[in-house]
C-alpha cells in the first residue's frame, strides 16, 4: 500500500472521526461487528493480565479501553490522527495507555515486544497491496507464544448473491481474494480461507479459532445493512439476524460464511 493510499485512508477516517462513534452505534453492519468484538475480547483476555498489548488500528479506542483493564501497558496505533484524539480522550482515565500515529505496515516497535496484538475493524483489509506485510508486522512484534488476533474481509459470504461479477470472480478464482468491496469510497481486500491459511503459515501464526460476523445478516442487501440514517425494516432485520449469528460465530462451517472473519492465533 503506497504512501498516497495510506494518506487517503487516513483522510477518510479523519473526516469521519467526529461522527464515527455514532455511525458505529447506528449502522446495522457495524453494530453486528462490535457484538462480536465485545464478545471476543473478554473471552481472549480472561486467563490473566498481559504485560504489554498492542491495539493496531485502534480507531476511536473502543477496544483499547477494554484492553486497558487487562494489561499493564496498552499502546493504540492508528494512521488517522483524528481517531487517535478520540481514543486518547476515551482512555483519559487510564495511565497505562498511550498512542502513536502510524500505519500497521510499519509498526514502530521492536521484534517480539508485545504479549498480545489485536487488530479489529477491517484494518488489514484496508491494505490492498501490502496486506501480507501488514500481517507479518503484527506477527513480528508479538513474542513467541503470544496472542495475535486480527480481522479480515471474507471472500465467501451470502452478500455475493447481490454482486454477480464478484460472485463470478469468486467462482472462477476460488482460491484468490479480491479488492472490489467498497464502503465510503474505500476499497477493501477480501480473503479466501486457503489464502489466509497460507499467510498464517508463512508468519508462524498457529490458528486457534476463527469467528465470523454478519453471517446470515449478509443476506440483507448492503444499502440496508449500511444505513446511517433512519433505520428501515430491512435494517432491523439485519440487526435481528446479527444477533442470531452470534452463537454461530465460532462454529464451522458458519464462520467461513461471515462477511468478515476474526482470526485468533498464537505466535510460534
Amino acid at each position: 500500500m503506497g504512501e498516497g493510499a495510506i494518506q487517503e485512508v487516513a483522510h477518510t477516517y479523519n473526516q469521519m472521526a467526529k461522527n464515527l462513534d455514532l455511525i458505529v452505534s447506528k449502522v446495522p453492519f457495524l453494530v453486528n461487528s462490535y457484538l462480536l468484538y465485545n464478545k471476543l475480547i473478554p473471552k481472549l483476555t480472561k486467563n490473566g493480565r498481559f504485560k504489554r498489548v498492542l491495539d493496531a488500528g485502534c480507531g476511536s479506542g473502543l477496544q483499547t479501553i477494554q484492553l486497558a483493564k487487562c494489561a499493564e501497558e496498552v499502546i493504540g496505533l492508528d494512521i488517522a490522527a483524528g481517531l487517535i484524539e478520540l481514543a486518547r480522550n476515551r482512555c483519559m482515565g487510564y495511565q497505562n495507555v498511550s498512542f502513536v500515529t502510524e500505519s500497521i505496515t510499519k509498526i514502530p516497535f521492536e521484534n517480539e515486544s508485545f504479549d498480545a496484538v489485536f487488530s479489529y475493524g477491517d484494518v488489514v483489509s484496508h491494505i490492498r497491496e501490502d496486506y501480507e506485510n501488514a500481517i507479518g508486522e503484527l506477527a513480528r512484534v508479538a513474542r513467541p507464544g503470544g496472542l495475535v488476533s486480527f480481522e479480515v474481509d471474507n471472500k465467501w459470504n451470502f452478500n455475493l448473491l447481490y454482486h454477480p461479477l464478484e460472485l463470478w470472480d469468486a467462482m472462477t478464482h476460488w482460491r484468490r481474494g479480491h479488492d472490489s468491496r467498497i464502503w465510503n469510497g474505500m476499497c477493501f481486500k477480501t480473503f479466501t480461507y486457503p489464502e489466509l491459511q497460507k499467510i498464517l503459515t508463512k508468519y508462524n501464526l498457529k490458528p486457534l479459532e476463527f469467528h465470523g460476523h454478519n453471517i446470515f445478516a449478509s443476506l440483507v442487501p448492503d444499502r440496508f445493512a449500511l444505513e446511517e440514517g433512519e433505520r428501515s425494516i430491512f435494517g432491523e432485520l439485519a440487526l435481528w439476524l446479527g444477533k442470531l449469528d452470534q452463537p454461530l460465530s465460532g462454529i464451522f462451517p458458519f464462520y467461513r460464511l461471515g462477511y468478515n472473519i476474526v482470526v485468533v492465533t498464537q505466535k510460534s
